[in-house]
């Protein structure tokens, strides 16, 4: 009894009620929200650029001795 692992249960569902046009227009759905997300991940934000920049510019002119 310590030994034995638990065995999942498996169900065999059959839906009442279907609707095809519901459904390609979850389909639809669910692949513009995936889009939507890559597209975003994907895209840097230039001021985060400008900032980084502009920091290792004044490291740069700090190091070299021109700020002190």
């Amino acid at each position: 009894m310590l030994f034995r692992k638990p065995q999942y249960r498996r169900f065999e569902y059959e839906p009442r009620f279907y609707k095809p046009e519901e459904d390609r227009a979850e389909q639809l759905k669910k692949r513009l929200r995936e889009e939507r997300s890559r597209s975003r991940r994907k895209r840097k934000s230039p001021i985060l650029w400008a900032v980084l920049m502009v920091l290792l510019f004044y490291l740069y002119l700090y190091l070299s001795g021109t700020l002190r």
